[in-house]
């Protein structure tokens, strides 16, 4: 049955999966959040568990094969060669926690060890991100999507001194490269901590040329990588890998990939 399910299906499917889940975090976003704190230490609110169980029922429903990954259930496995889907319900729950609006369901599909498809949707934001495999990364308004999605692309800077640099937690990105992270950023035209789907994003529509990220786990990434790399950027790790197991991630534009891996040093 996947083989027969093209890419395009996939993120129809994918975006039909977010308009739904953007229904359901915005009902609780500042407002009760039922927010507990799990055993390592980071938080979850009711809609983190209320978006992950509806996206469950809805692929299993649609796609009883295949497998799923996600931040609050762990692994569903599925038939053997059938595709995999990894969710991030509410990637930023500490923010979504604040009542700060950067935070989004991040959505991504994966077929013979490639990811897909991707989808970020922050509503908050009222922006979306989405991607497939040869069919570009797009960006559009949450509320339009059917009317004019624009395509994006990575930036052209190819100098670290032009360049802007974005990280998650300043701590784990010093202590991942503890000898060359500072001076990366001593080096850069001008450095944030944005953090979360949304720098990643940035990359890809060329806002800023690289995101650091010291510590990661493959639901935060997945839906990224994706969209990064039809953007024409890239994700990896600090050996220039392809990968969303590392534990951390650098995301560029393509022109100074090869020099940030470079510069921070594997």
């Amino acid at each position: 049955m996947t083989n027969e399910v093209t890419t395009a299906d996939l993120l129809g499917f994918a975006l039909d999966l977010a308009d739904e889940a953007d229904n359901i975090s915005m009902s609780y976003y500042r407002g009760d959040l039922g927010t507990t704190e799990k055993a390592d230490g980071t938080l979850v609110t009711l809609a983190d568990r209320a978006v992950e169980l509806f996206l469950r029922q809805q692929i299993t429903a649609r796609f009883p094969d295949h497998s799923i990954l996600g931040e609050e259930q762990g692994f569903t496995p599925g038939a053997a060669g059938e595709a995999r889907w990894i969710l991030d319900p509410i990637d930023g729950t500490h923010g979504f926690a604040r009542g700060i609006p950067i935070w989004a369901t991040l959505i991504a599909c994966e077929r013979n060890g490639e990811i897909e498809v991707g989808v970020a949707s922050a509503p908050a934001l009222e922006t979306r991100w989405w991607a497939g495999r040869g069919l570009g990364a797009w960006r559009g308004a949450v509320a339009v999507r059917g009317g004019a999605p624009e395509r994006i692309a990575v930036s052209t800077i190819a100098t670290i001194e032009e360049a802007q640099v974005l990280y998650g937690a300043h701590h784990l990105c010093r202590d991942r490269w503890p000898s060359t992270f500072e001076p990366l950023l001593d080096r850069a035209w001008r450095t944030r901590g944005f953090g979360d789907f949304w720098s990643h994003c940035l990359v890809a529509e060329g806002a800023a040329e690289v995101m650091l990220e010291g510590h990661i786990s493959p639901w935060d990434i997945a839906a990224l990588q994706v969209i990064v790399e039809e953007a024409g950027g890239h994700l990896t790790d600090g050996a220039g890998t392809r990968t969303i197991d590392a534990g951390y991630s650098i995301t560029s534009n393509a022109a100074l990939h090869a020099e940030w891996l470079r510069v921070l040093g594997g």
